[in-house]
């Protein structure tokens, strides 16, 4: 045990059906993929993203980051969060004379439990537990699949080649 907050976070993706209508929310990159059948006399179903991934290096994500203290740093070709923790070594309350280590971290810019990225100074988390949301009227004649997949899934199939 170290005493340090919880680094064990996770993305989500969440999808409701009701009636006609399917509500979307997500954090980090875990993404919702909807397969869409334009002509019913093809068979080709495209898929469509229904989601963005929540990376850091992304305009909106690294200003909200940058705009609560937080930084981005690349690291090894992948832009990262950056936890800003006292040296190990360290005991007592941080001062301005405490050390800090600056240690890229996480490459999504929200996620759900990252505890590690609470600002005490802004009162908020870097790495943002909110989701995005989204509500989007479904037509059975031609939306034909919904996959919900991590980035294990993403990462190694493209989302073309999973509606397919």
């Amino acid at each position: 045990m170290t005493g340090l907050p919880s680094t064990s976070g996770t993305t989500a993706s969440v999808v409701i059906i009701r009636g006609s209508k399917m509500y979307v929310a997500h954090v980090g990159d875990s993404g919702v993929v909807l397969g869409v059948q334009d002509d019913p006399k093809d068979e080709y179903i495209r898929a469509v993203e229904v989601t963005q991934d929540h990376k850091p290096e992304l305009p909106k994500e690294r200003q909200r980051i940058e705009g609560l203290g937080g930084s981005v740093i690349n690291k090894s070709g992948v832009n990262r969060v950056v936890w800003k923790r006292p040296r190990l070594s360290h005991n007592g309350p941080v001062r301005r004379s405490t050390v800090i280590d600056q240690i890229p971290f996480l490459a999504v810019a929200r996620a759900l439990g990252d505890l590690w990225s609470y600002d005490f100074y802004s009162g908020e988390f870097v790495v943002s537990p909110e989701p995005d949301t989204s509500v989007h009227t479904l037509d059975p004649q031609k939306h034909k699949y919904i996959i919900l997949g991590s980035d294990g899934l993403w990462n190694m199939i493209p989302p073309q080649e999973a509606i397919s």
